[in-house]
């Protein structure tokens, strides 16, 4: 059983990390911005489940596994690079038309969590992190798989706060926008975020 004690510490140390932008941040923002509430929320259910994933990977040892390959990190910092960019390139090239005048394609829900989940589980610092910050909250005395769900489910909960107070306050100075001058100048400013995650992500290093 955690503590109370214990899971405030947790719960205090997720909230801060969560919080600090990155690429689920800045992909979140950028649909905020660029599109609407409804598709910024859609990407967070992405991010979410891909926490689910990455902690579940994690626990059954991948996360360790990955701290300790610099092959694997390279792969998945690359491909997560990649991925990130080409967002972003999309984003840019995006039209700044009615929203009925855009691909339908592009608002399907399954699209939009599957990007979130995708940029979530192949950012290689985060099963690096969940390798090195999960197991200082497990208490050995007692059964490891309730302590697991328990802080699973605390920062799953967590970084969906965090993201929806992000995707709420993109989405309010959004609304403000209408002209497609205007709004061109945000789609390519969320693009240029998610370009800058790519980027971000591809200069990781495992002890970085």
């Amino acid at each position: 059983m955690i503590s109370p004690e214990l899971l405030f510490t947790f719960s205090a140390a997720a909230f801060v990390v969560i919080s600090i932008p990155g690429p689920t941040v800045l992909l979140v923002t950028g649909y905020a911005l660029s599109t609407n509430l409804r598709t910024a929320l859609l990407s967070i259910l992405g991010v979410c489940l891909g926490d689910a994933i990455a902690m579940t990977l994690t626990f059954i040892g991948l996360g360790a596994i990955l701290a300790a390959s610099s092959e694997l990190f390279v792969v998945l910092k690359w491909i997560g690079a990649a991925y990130l960019i080409y967002l972003g390139i999309e984003l840019w090239l995006a039209p700044v038309g009615s929203e009925q005048s855009q691909s339908p394609d592009e608002h399907r829900p399954v699209k939009i969590v599957t990007r979130g989940f995708i940029v979530n589980v192949l950012y290689p610092k985060g099963l690096a992190f969940y390798a090195a910050f999960l197991p200082q909250f497990i208490r050995p005395e007692y059964p490891a798989v309730p302590q697991m769900l328990t802080l699973g489910i605390v920062f799953v909960v967590i970084a969906f706060c965090v993201l929806l107070t992000y995707a709420l306050a993109a989405a309010r100075f959004r609304a403000t926008m209408t002209r497609p001058k205007v709004r061109r100048t945000v789609n390519r400013s969320g693009a240029a975020c998610l370009v800058g995650a790519g980027l971000y992500t591809a200069s990781l290093n495992r002890n970085g």
